[in-house]
């Protein structure tokens, strides 16, 4: 086996675990009305935002909360609050217990809501 292909099975078997860790405990769906990745819960669909007016995917039970590091309010499970997020050094509001997670659709990382 040469380096090159090596490397490419290492890479293609590290791809697929990320993929797996990612997906045990939430999901990347894609947003068609605001053609956006987004890191949300399984059981997630697209809603209005009542404050907003705006498209977010959201799971049921998800309500409008304001996020008072960025003033903006996201739907999100009841009990949500701002979790800390040193890759993008901004504040996201996350569940308890919520973890970081890659969007490999856009390569960030963020809380699932």
């Amino acid at each position: 086996m040469t380096g090159a292909s090596s490397f490419l099975r290492n890479a293609g078997l590290l791809a697929a675990l990320l993929m797996f860790a990612t997906s045990a405990y939430g999901e990347a769906k894609y947003n068609p009305y605001t053609k956006q990745w987004e890191d949300v819960a399984p059981d997630a669909a697209p809603r209005v935002n009542p404050v907003t007016g705006k498209w977010e995917l959201a799971s049921p039970g998800a309500v409008p909360k304001l996020n008072p590091y960025t003033g903006e309010y996201h739907l999100v499970p009841p009990n949500s609050s701002p979790q800390y997020n040193p890759y993008t050094k901004q504040f996201e509001l996350a569940p308890p217990g919520a973890k970081l997670e890659l969007n490999p659709q856009t390569n960030t990382w963020h809380y699932r809501r």
